[in-house]
């Protein structure tokens, strides 16, 4: 029982309950704790990817319909210049989106390993293994 006394208390000002660093930088927490954190101590921020996607491809479809298409143009000259715009549309919304939010997840991970057993003192600030 000792031994588990001494794991919750802070080896630099010896003060009782160091919190868990995984559960301060959960998103239920108080933003004035996590501003007390290192910054290899907070969790990788979720991309916009799908905005981020949206905004690159907009100007691709735009260039498709104007570079495709003239004034002049049948239906059907124009109806596949859509739908070869509507495919590289979604094709780079979706695709960019999945590859920023693998890249996210990946790093989401790495943080969780490294942040799994270290515990915070809130008066000190001093982070330690548990």
């Amino acid at each position: 029982m000792a031994a588990k006394a001494a794991k919750l208390t802070c080896p630099s000002c010896k003060a009782d309950d160091p919190k868990r660093i995984s559960d301060m930088a959960q998103p239920q927490s108080a933003a004035g704790v996590k501003a007390g954190l290192a910054p290899q101590y907070i969790p990788p921020r979720q991309p916009w990817a799908y905005l981020q996607g949206f905004l690159l491809a907009v100007p691709l479809y735009a260039g498709i319909m104007l570079s495709l298409t003239s004034p002049g143009d049948s239906e059907a000259g124009t109806a596949k210049a859509d739908l070869l715009g509507s495919i590289a549309f979604l094709s780079v919304l979706v695709g960019y989106g999945v590859w920023k939010n693998k890249a996210y997840a990946k790093k989401l991970e790495e943080w969780k390993k490294a942040v799994a057993s270290k515990l915070h003192c809130l008066q000190c600030g001093h982070v330690f293994e548990s």
